[in-house]
């Protein structure tokens, strides 16, 4: 379960176990493109879940941004 004092952990999770994963363009949206990364992401009890990730890039200062994480259900 995530919660206030594990946020953090789940930053560093996701950084070190999506990121360098390969993104696919979702979409050009007129505040810059949107990428899904697919993933087993691990928690700190050591359970794995597939997930999604979407992070999306500004266009204005091309700062890549994490939008959302949810479970995968392919």
């Amino acid at each position: 379960m995530i919660n206030q004092s594990s946020s953090d952990r789940l930053v560093d999770d996701m950084r070190s176990q999506l990121l360098p994963l390969e993104a696919e363009l979702l979409e050009e949206t007129k505040y810059g493109p949107k990428f899904c990364v697919r993933g087993l992401l691990t928690g700190s009890n050591g359970h794995s879940l597939r997930v999604v990730s979407i992070w999306m890039t500004e266009s204005a200062g091309a700062t890549t941004k994490f939008v959302t994480l949810y479970p995968d259900k392919k």
